[in-house]
C-alpha cells in the first residue's frame, strides 16, 4: 500500500492521460463538403431519372397522339365517303322513284285506254247480237256466216283486251310494291346517314 502511494505521490513518474485529438477545422469542413456533394450528386441523379422517364412518357403521349390525329383524319375520310355514297344512293333512289312514278302513270293511262277499248268493245259486241237478231230471219245464210266470223272475231279480240287489262293490273300492283320497296330503301338511309 505504501508503493502504491508512492507512485501518486510521484507525479513525474505518472504518465499522463491521453486525450483524444480535436478534430480540426479543416477536416470538418471538408466532410461537411462531402457529405454535401454526394447528396447533391444523389439529387441529380433522381432528377436525371425522372427527367428519363418524363420524356420517354412525353414521347409515348406524343406517339399516341399522332396515331390519335390520324385515326381521326382516316375516320373523317370514312364519313365524307360514305355521306357521299349515301347522297348518292338517295340520288338514284329518287330517280328510280321518278322512273317508276313515270311508268305507274302510263299503267294507268293504258289501263283506262284498255278499259274504253273494252266498253267500246263490249258496245260494239251486242250491236252485232242485235243485227244478228234482226238479220236471221231475213238475211241469207252466208250473211249469217259472216255475221258468226265477226261475231268470232270480236271474241278473240276481247280475250286480248281482257288478257291486256290483267297484264296492266299486275304491273300496276308490281309498280306499287316496288315503290313500297323504294320508300322503305329511302327511309333507312336517311335513318342511318349522319348529321353533317
Amino acid at each position: 500500500m505504501s508503493l502504491l502511494l508512492c507512485l501518486l505521490l510521484m507525479p513525474s513518474l505518472a504518465l499522463p492521460m491521453p486525450t483524444p485529438p480535436k478534430p480540426s477545422p479543416e477536416l470538418a469542413l471538408q466532410d461537411e463538403v462531402n457529405i454535401l456533394l454526394h447528396g447533391v450528386l444523389q439529387f441529380g441523379q433522381a432528377l436525371n431519372r425522372i427527367y428519363k422517364a418524363t420524356e420517354a412518357q412525353l414521347d409515348g403521349a406524343s406517339r399516341s397522339l399522332e396515331l390519335y390525329e390520324q385515326t381521326v383524319v382516316l375516320l373523317q375520310e370514312d364519313l365524307g365517303n360514305t355521306r357521299a355514297r349515301t347522297q348518292e344512293l338517295e340520288r338514284s333512289l329518287g330517280e328510280i322513284q321518278a322512273e317508276e312514278e313515270s311508268l305507274e302513270l302510263q299503267a294507268q293511262g293504258a289501263g283506262i285506254a284498255l278499259s274504253k277499248v273494252m266498253e267500246g268493245h263490249q258496245d260494239l259486241q251486242e250491236r252485232v247480237e242485235t243485227l244478228q237478231g234482226a238479220l236471221a230471219a231475213v238475211a241469207p245464210s252466208h250473211t249469217q256466216k259472216e255475221l258468226e266470223d265477226l261475231k268470232l272475231y270480236a271474241d278473240k279480240q276481247s280475250q286480248i283486251i281482257w288478257s291486256l287489262m290483267g297484264h296492266v293490273q299486275r304491273q300496276q300492283r308490281e309498280l306499287a310494291q316496288q315503290r313500297k320497296q323504294l320508300s322503305h330503301i329511302r327511309d333507312r338511309l336517311q335513318g342511318l346517314a349522319l348529321p353533317s
